[in-house]
């Protein structure tokens, strides 16, 4: 049965990709995100190896503990189950994005473009994955430089949501955050 399902949907890959002229691994990324599935396409290799380069005593200190203290069950357990390898190695590069030198204003609106999608993407996949909703303000803090740059995003439950509870459209709400930062 799951043999006939499998080549059924490699079949429909297929059709698709030849009627759309898009790689089959390009429509399976596309199909993933659609679901709202995590398609990593990061190398976390070199990430680590940058992330290695600035941290490499706590990393050696590290890897040289007590034979006793590296193979306790326990703490591999605990240790797994608040943060992957990918969490952590995911916010450090993200600190070391944040923490680059001074860009311009064309560059740092192209990242908050890039942050305004990548915030949207996530919340709604979680909305659809496990019935999360949001409603959410972003905006530069630079006040000469970030005039432009706010962005209102709501799940598709939560729509609606600044308008009747703040009384205040998209603009406005940008407005007032803008003003508190």
């Amino acid at each position: 049965l799951l043999e006939e399902g499998f080549t059924g949907i490699e079949r429909a890959f297929n059709d698709l990709s030849q009627l759309t002229t898009y790689l089959l691994p390009q429509l399976t990324s596309m199909f993933f995100k659609s679901c709202g599935r995590a398609v990593h396409g990061i190398n976390y290799w070199n990430i680590y190896a940058n992330y290695f380069k600035e941290n490499t005593d706590e990393e050696v200190a590290r890897l040289a503990l007590a034979e006793d203290e590296v193979n306790d069950a326990e703490g591999k357990r605990k240790g797994k189950e608040v943060y992957t390898y990918q969490d952590i190695l995911d916010m450090f590069d993200e600190a070391a994005v944040l923490g680059t030198a001074a860009q311009t204003v064309s560059q740092r609106g192209q990242s908050f473009q890039r942050l305004c999608k990548k915030v949207a993407g996530m919340l709604d996949s979680s909305a659809a994955r496990f019935g999360f909703e949001a409603a959410v303000v972003l905006c530069g803090k630079v006040v000469n430089q970030d005039a432009s740059l706010g962005h209102v995003h709501t799940t598709p439950s939560a729509g609606g949501f600044f308008e009747t509870r703040c009384r205040a459209n998209d603009d406005t709400i940008i407005t007032h955050i803008k003003a508190h930062v």
